[in-house]
Formats: structure tokens, C-alpha cells, sequence
């Protein structure tokens, strides 16, 4: 039985104006790359300014004395992208630098879509601005593996630092949250029926309301976001926005592409190579007084480290690329893979989100002072939830898996509502990588996603499709003529063969990752050889580079994935500092 796609509808349309509208060039792609010269010099260059580089662009730029270079190779933030409705429409566009992983079983042996964003903001611009930080252990397991400082006692006030909580429930329990940040974090006011009927149905099968950001983990929550007034807030509108007009000392510039990090005789970095990204016949060198620093995610970042010479030399040296240090860059990928395979339909019997002739209407009541409507929120995303298999030890709050939902009947013209179980094994065992076939740093590199390479996540994966069933079966659901459709499910089988017909249907194919990327360029202490980074983000045998992005992570944390780099680059930040003597209070006094 293959599931049927429908015609155009009128979402599509809108969905086909709104991406069109992102592609388009805007009016605020204002810092031209013209703005920087070949031979420029500064204290600091950080390369990438998405969910990490922003943040350290604030930050560094507090000390008056230090001139600091952002270097971004995508463009501005549309306005269209703080929409939290539009939060899919900007996947595919110049916002996004539509990777796709290396064919494999998972998508029925297609190239799985990686979803990366492009641009001020980086991924914190096109993701679901879901904020979740991970479990306490997880990063007291960091620390446990020789990485002194990131265990989660040291960790969390890098998160309050960061956070502006604007939920009263939320933001007054001061010991796990932060009101004097830069990053607005709260509910958002419309959440629907169906969130409704949802949260309803996990109370029945005994799952507990919680704040997954607090004290427990386990259970369930109408999630908090990373906006404000129904706005998007990306580390670029967070972080930069609020600064640009007092740092002068802080440079932006968008549309280049960094090439190679330039490194001397000492093994000591010493600035960057840059094209831009409009004129690739222009280029040249910005040199950087006191270190590099790459944020450019955990796909740009590895592949810019290889291109510098700095990776495994079986890659390197076929490529003809002279190896300044042999590691394991692009090793260890990690990532929350989800596969699809049960949902829930019922015949509509009410508007759906953006449908027929509601779609003006809905954009009216989005617009100022309204600010209510589907528009302003993601719907069913909001609605998460921490579980445990029967693998798990559930007699401490350490959780192994997590359930997201999605409304898919919203963008078509079907006649029945279809809710979308997405699953994914916290803690994967499996391990992807990133590599180079080539020395083209405008050619995308290898990504080996190995999804469900492992047994065990195999195994905790298709257990975690029970919690739908139970779901079925509550009187919220079933009052609401929701039923369950198990035609598709899992099977063991399935991932080996790759052959559920579900799995190469395009309505359902970026549903394999959640994309929460990590692990690229591994944080570990002296004696881990797998290590590319130590505890303080250095590069290992190479002097004034760092790391600061979400490719650092040892293992992957229990949650989505920009929080904890926004963490990182707060914590990196510091560690920055302190190593050239600009503690906190001497910055205050500046």
C-alpha cells in the first residue's frame, strides 16, 4: 500500500510565494563584502556566524580593546524566516545549504536531506526553535571522560547566562533559568486543538507535565521557544541585532566564503583565505593578531579543517593537501534520527492551519498589533515529550528517547488530518562521519550519515512506536475520531532492507534526521586520540585556532541541539578571555 500525494493547494501556493520571497535579494543584505580588504588585520576572526559565531561576536566585542571579524558565507535574515509558521519554507533556500547525505538503507536508498542554514543565524534561523538543553548527565558524562569544566554544575550558568525567560511559571524558578539574557525564550500564546488533545492523551497514559529544562526531564511539555512576540529569535537577532549600532570594534560581513585557514612554519594559525561568495574572482587574506576561531557548524567546520591541512592524512594526502596535523576531523557524526511509520488521520471537520480562503486572514491577524493565529506559532512542534524503553533504566531521570509530532495535512489538499509520530533514540550508538573527495571548497563534502547502524538503536527505536499506540487508544484521541495507521511501522527488516514503502515517499523524507547534528570535531583530553579539540576548544597541535561550534561535542546530549551550542560558544567565550586575561569583572569595569 503506498500512501498518495495530492494537487496543488492553496498552502503550496503560499509555500511556493514565501519561498520565493526568501531566494529573492533583500533590501537588508546590507554588509557587502566590499568592506573588507585583502591584507586587513584583527584581533580575532571568527569564521561562520550561525548559532555559535554570533554569540562570540557579542561577546568578544565586549572588550573595547579587541577588533573582532565575523565572517559569514550566506546573507542576511529574512523577515519572511521570523514567521514560526513559515519555519519549514526557508528549508531548500538560499537560507539553507541543502546537503544531502551519501545514499544509504535509511530513505529507502536515497540521499537523506540534511537541512544546515545558511546565513546570520545559521541553523537558530530555519530550525523550530524548540529549546531544549539536554539531561544533567550528559554532560557530567562529558566531564567523566576527561573534559574538565563541562560538567553540568560548571554548564548551567552559561545556559542562565544566555536566557531571557518570559514565562512567569518558567522564569521564577531562578535556579535552573536565566531572566537578564540576550536570548528571549518562552510558550507561544496560540498552541491549537490538536496540541490540546495531545497534552490531554499523555496525561491519560500517566505522563507527567514538566519543565524539561528544570530539575526533571521526564515526561511532557508544551515546549518553550526561542521567540519573542511571536518573532523568531535567532542567535543573529539575539545577539547581534541589539549591538550592531554600539560595537565599533565589531565587524560583520556576509556573502564570503573562507577558504583556508591560513597557518605558518610554528604550526601557529595566523588569519584566513576568503572568496566571495557573489564574485568568486575576488578574494584575498585577513590576518588575525591573536587567534581564529571556526563556527561553521558541524559540516563546515570539518571540511574547512581538512582543506587547511588539519584531518585524517589518508583523506588529505591523496588530495595532494599537505598535512599540517593528523586527526580525526569529521569522525564521530552524531545525530537524532527518526524514521517515519505510524501516524494519526481523521476526517477533517475544521480549518486547518493556513488553509483555503483563511490564508490572508490568518496573515492579517499575524501582522501588528494582532499577533495571534496558526502564524505565530509551529503547532504540533510544540508539543514534546521525554520517555523510556524497556531498554532504559527508569528508576533515574535519564530518558533514552523523545517524541516530536508534525501536521502534515496542513500543506496539501487532503481530506483528513494527518498527525505525524516522530520518534528518535536520544543517546544513538551509531556514528556517521564527514569527509573530502576533493579540494574544491565549493563542493560539498562527503556526509555518511550510518543512521541505525547500530542494533541497539534499532531496537529502542521501534519500541518507542508504542507510546503511539497507547496514545490511540485514549479517550482524548479517540473523541476526536483520531485513529492510529500502523500500515507502515517498522520492522527490523525494514532496516536492513531499506524497503518501507514509506521511506522514499517524498511527503515523508526529511523526516529521517531531526537535525541535530554533532560531533565532528571531537572535545577530549591529551590521552584521547579521537580528540580534534582539548577542554579549552584549541585545535591539538595547532596554535591560536579554536573550535566553538556544536562539532566539539564528545556525545550527544538528550535534546535539540541549539541551545547547548549557544552554551558552547558562551563557555568558549570565557575560556577566550581568560586565556588573554580579560576576565568578566575587568570587562564590566572597561
Amino acid at each position: 500500500m503506498e500512501p498518495t500525494c495530492t494537487g496543488l493547494s492553496q498552502m503550496q501556493v503560499l509555500m511556493s510565494l514565501v519561498t520565493s520571497l526568501i531566494n529573492a535579494q533583500t533590501p537588508s543584505d546590507l554588509r557587502s563584502p566590499s568592506k573588507i580588504h585583502d591584507g586587513d588585520r584583527y584581533d580575532f576572526v571568527i569564521v561562520g556566524g550561525g548559532s555559535a559565531g554570533c554569540v562570540l561576536a557579542n561577546r568578544l566585542s565586549e572588550v573595547p580593546q579587541w577588533s573582532v571579524l565575523l565572517l559569514e558565507a550566506g546573507g542576511e535574515e529574512p523577515f519572511e524566516a521570523d514567521v514560526p509558521g513559515f519555519f519549514t519554507y526557508s528549508w531548500g533556500t538560499r537560507m539553507d545549504w541543502s546537503y544531502e547525505g551519501v545514499p544509504g538503507v535509511i530513505c529507502g536508498g536515497l540521499p537523506c536531506p540534511i537541512v544546515r542554514g545558511k546565513g546570520l543565524g545559521g541553523s537558530s534561523s530555519i530550525n523550530a526553535m524548540l529549546y531544549f538543553r539536554g539531561n544533567k548527565l550528559d554532560y557530567d558524562h562529558w566531564a567523566q571522560m576527561g573534559n574538565e569544566g563541562w560538567d553540568f554544575e560548571h554548564v548551567l550558568p552559561y545556559f542562565k547566562k544566555s536566557e531571557h525567560n518570559l514565562d512567569p511559571d518558567v522564569r521564577k524558578d531562578t535556579e535552573y533559568h536565566g531572566v537578564d539574557g540576550y536570548l528571549s525564550v518562552g510558550r507561544f500564546t496560540f498552541q491549537g486543538e490538536t496540541v490540546g488533545r495531545l497534552t490531554e492523551a499523555f496525561k491519560e497514559i500517566g505522563y507527567t507535565e514538566v519543565d524539561s529544562n528544570g530539575k526533571h526531564q521526564s515526561g511532557f511539555m508544551i515546549a518553550q521557544m526561542t521567540q519573542r512576540n511571536s518573532l523568531r529569535q535567532s542567535t543573529n537577532r539575539a545577539f547581534l541585532e541589539p549591538i550592531l549600532k554600539r560595537r565599533p570594534n565589531l565587524k560583520i560581513v556576509t556573502n564570503v566564503r573562507v577558504t583556508k585557514i591560513l597557518i605558518n612554519e610554528s604550526n601557529m594559525a595566523y588569519g584566513v583565505q576568503y572568496i566571495l561568495e557573489k564574485n568568486r574572482h575576488v578574494g584575498g587574506k585577513i590576518f588575525a593578531s591573536r587567534e581564529v576561531i571556526v563556527s561553521a557548524g558541524v559540516v563546515n567546520s570539518p571540511q574547512l579543517l581538512m582543506l587547511s591541512g588539519i584531518g585524517p592524512k589518508e583523506v588529505l594526502q591523496p588530495l595532494s593537501i599537505p598535512v599540517m596535523k593528523d586527526l580525526k576531523v569529521g569522525e564521530n557524526l552524531q545525530d537524532h534520527a527518526s524514521t517515519p511509520g505510524v501516524f494519526f488521520t481523521r476526517p477533517k471537520h475544521e480549518k486547518p492551519q493556513f488553509s483555503g480562503t483563511s490564508i490572508l486572514m490568518d496573515i492579517l491577524n499575524y501582522a501588528e498589533p494582532k499577533r495571534h493565529g496558526p502564524l505565530t506559532s509551529t503547532e504540533l512542534n510544540q508539543v514534546v515529550a521525554y520517555t523510556n524503553t524497556k531498554y532504559s533504566n527508569s528508576s533515574i531521570d535519564y530518558p533514552d528517547a523523545m517524541i516530536f509530532f508534525l501536521d502534515l495535512a496542513a500543506k496539501t489538499q487532503s481530506e483528513t488530518d494527518k498527525v505525524v509520530f516522530l520518534p528518535t533514540v536520544l543517546r544513538p550508538k551509531s556514528r556517521g562521519k564527514i569527509t573530502i573527495n576533493t579540494t574544491d571548497p565549493f563542493s560539498s563534502p562527503l556526509i555518511h550519515q550510518n543512521y541505525f547502524s547500530e542494533p541497539d538503536d534499532i531496537k529502542i527505536h521501534i519500541d518507542i512506536f508504542n507510546v503511539a499506540k497507547q496514545l490511540a487508544e485514549t479517550y482524548a484521541m479517540k473523541n476526536t475520531g483520531y485513529v492510529l495507521n500502523t500500515t507502515f511501522l517498522p520492522t527490523e527488516n525494514d532496516f536492513k532492507t531499506g524497503k518501507n514503502p514509506l521511506w522514499r515517499h517524498p511527503e515523508f523524507l526529511s523526516q529521517f534526521s531531526i537535525f541535530h547534528l554533532c560531533g565532528t570535531c571531537k572535545m577530549g583530553p591529551d590521552d584521547d586520540e579521537t580528540a580534534v579539540v582539548d577542554p579549552s576548544l584549541r585545535v591539538r597541535g595547532i596554535g591560536k585556532l579554536r573550535v566553538v561550534d556544536a562539532s566539539i561535542m564528545p556525545y550527544i546530549v538528550s535534546g535539540n541541539i541549539n541551545a547547548p551550542t549557544i552554551m558552547v560558544a558562551e563557555k568558549g567565550a570565557d575560556l577566550i578571555k581568560r586565556y588573554w586575561g580579560r576576565a568578566h569583572d575587568e570587562i564590566e569595569r572597561a
